[in-house]
Order: C-alpha cells, then structure tokens, then sequence
C-alpha cells in the first residue's frame, strides 16, 4: 500500500535541506575555526574562555548532524539536535537585535567577508538568516522529529489517507 508523502517523502526532503544547510554552513567554520571566534566574539554573549571551545565543537556538531539527517542515521537524534542548534541560533540572534547589537551571524559567510558592511546591513542581513534560514530549518526539524516517531515503520501496510 502507499504511504503518505507527510510521512515518507516530506520529511527525507526536509531531511536533505536541513542536512545540507548544516553541512554547508559548517564546512568554512571548520576549516578556520580562527575566523569563527572572531564571529562569537562579536555576539558579546559568550565567556571568553568558551570562544575557542565553541568555536571548535560547534561546527562539528552541525557537520555531524547535518550528516545524520542526509544519511538517515541517527535522523531523530539528528533531528533533535538541528532544531536544538536552530533554536540557539534564533535565540542568540534575536538578543542582539533586541539589543541593538549588530553582528556578523558567520552561518554562510566569513568575518571578513561582512567586514564592509554598515550597522543597518548587519542588521537586515539577521533579520534575513533568521527569517529565511533559521525559523524554517528549526520548524522543518520540528517535523523531522515528529515524523520519524510518526512515520510507518519499513514493512507495514499504511494506507494514504
């Protein structure tokens, strides 16, 4: 019998979007973990002996999450961990927007590629990370997880409804 794409197809597509998003956003991170402490240096919200820690596990822990998604493996946890990670990245960003604090996010790009970039930029470009890449990444892991303890399990016979 077929199954119903809410519960198969939507969540595998999700799966490879916030996957790849993580992937992706991880990869320039992890090759200058440098450059990102300058990043979590600017957010102010960080003691200074975390930056460098921060600035070394968090990537990976996107990398590896991102992979559990893409892969499958671990997607629940994977998933838990995305929507965890997104949620942080909400919160952190919207505090300094509270605040008047403009930063350079670091999700797709490198300190020094924003270093040109006026306050009123800064702050659109965060306003944009976190309405177009954070809010759907964390709600689209919000349904990988749901789904992945909802989904049909291989084998059994669900019907579309």
């Amino acid at each position: 019998m077929k199954r119903s794409f809410a519960l198969v197809w939507g969540p595998l597509v999700a799966r490879l979007i916030v996957g790849g998003t993580l992937v992706y956003s991880s990869f320039h991170k992890i090759v200058d973990p440098g450059d990102f402490t300058r990043i979590l240096l600017n957010y102010h919200v960080f003691p200074a002996t975390w930056l460098h820690p921060l600035a070394v596990i968090v990537p990976w822990i996107e990398a590896f999450t991102g992979m559990a998604l893409i892969t499958g493996f671990g997607r629940r946890g994977g998933a838990l961990l995305a929507s965890g990670l997104f949620a942080s990245f909400i919160v952190i960003l919207g505090y300094n927007l509270a605040r008047g604090c403009p930063t350079i996010c670091g999700c797709f790009s490198t300190f020094a590629e924003n270093q040109h970039l006026t306050i009123d930029e800064k702050f659109a470009k965060m306003h944009r990370e976190i309405w177009l890449v954070d809010v759907p990444c964390f709600a689209l892991s919000l349904w990988i997880l749901v789904a992945a303890f909802v989904a049909p399990q291989r084998g059994s016979s669900v019907s579309a409804a």
